[in-house]
């Protein structure tokens, strides 16, 4: 069990109390995550983008899926591993580069799976901003 799983499990528990759901964002950000990413054949021209994440695509709404650790997507990529790779982020890159109507899956398939709406990824994106702000006046 993460830190992260821990914050969730927390927040779950409180019914939603703000102070707790604030921890896991907070984590969130500060996490190293692991991001399936397209895997690029050895033939293929690479574009200017370093990689593309891997989406889902449910009526008309988009999932980007990603996990807290290295294992974590390798049980969920099962035998599709080898089709795949992954990039590793702190949970604020993944914040601040995503589309803000994207749902944010954090460990898909896990006890502790969290979804973040894009409500909360506009959230986040606040509280990204925000730090970065602060962190521009020292």
């Amino acid at each position: 069990m993460t830190e992260l799983d821990q914050l969730i499990e927390a927040a779950f528990k409180s019914e939603g109390k703000q102070e707790e759901v604030n921890k896991v964002y907070l984590s969130l950000l500060k996490t190293t995550l692991f991001v399936p990413v397209k895997k690029i054949a050895k033939d293929e021209q690479p574009d200017e983008e370093p990689f593309h994440p891997l989406f889902a695509k449910m009526d008309d709404q988009f999932f980007m899926v990603v996990f807290d650790s290295l294992e974590r997507l390798m049980t969920w990529a099962g035998d599709h591993y080898s089709t795949m790779d992954y990039v590793e982020l702190m949970g604020r890159e993944v914040v601040a580069g995503i589309n803000e109507n994207v749902y944010l899956c954090l460990n898909l398939e896990t006890p502790f799976y969290k979804e973040f709406s894009p409500d909360e990824v506009k959230r986040l994106k606040t509280v990204v901003a925000r730090i970065d702000q602060l962190m521009r006046k020292d």
